[in-house]
């Protein structure tokens, strides 16, 4: 029988993937919040993930964990399947760590865990796409002011 911190280190493993090469290398090892933030919030969440995984699938604990990570993966602008895709990975480790989980149980608890995932990114995606055009709309109306002020007709 695998234990949860089995399931959630190849999973942080599998998530780390996403960045490539040294960071996630560095994702993996460095333990300080500080110096890994990144990593950090990974290993935090996963591990509050894969309790609700085991567990009740409480999905106010789910959504605010995918929150933090999405959040992350949303501002290193990543397609959804590489922000999202970890989630699926899921699968084979579950498979081979957990082989007395019923599959169809397992199946369930992934995709709810997926729609999640997927939801949060999504609206971490809306958040940064308003605050973009909030930023444009007030230079836009910086500009109007300046040239207003100087006489001229407004754009």
């Amino acid at each position: 029988m695998a234990t949860p911190a089995t399931v959630e280190e190849r999973w942080l493993a599998a998530a780390a993937t996403v960045s490539g090469g040294l960071i996630a290398a560095h994702t993996l090892t460095e333990r300080d919040p500080f110096r890994n933030p990144i990593g950090h919030v990974l290993r935090r969440n996963l591990a509050a993930l894969v309790r609700e995984f085991f567990g009740a699938m409480d999905e106010a604990a789910i959504d605010a964990a995918f929150g933090e990570i999405m959040a992350l993966r949303s501002i290193q602008d990543l397609s959804v399947e590489r922000a999202v895709g970890f989630v699926f990975r899921l699968r084979g480790i579950v498979r081979e760590e957990a082989p007395q989980m019923q599959p169809a149980e397992a199946e369930a608890r992934i995709d709810r865990l997926a729609i999640s995932a997927f939801t949060q990114y999504l609206a971490c995606r809306e958040r940064l796409a308003d605050l973009k055009l909030n930023e444009q709309l007030r230079a836009l109306g910086v500009a109007r002011r300046r040239t207003a002020h100087r006489g001229g007709a407004p754009a």
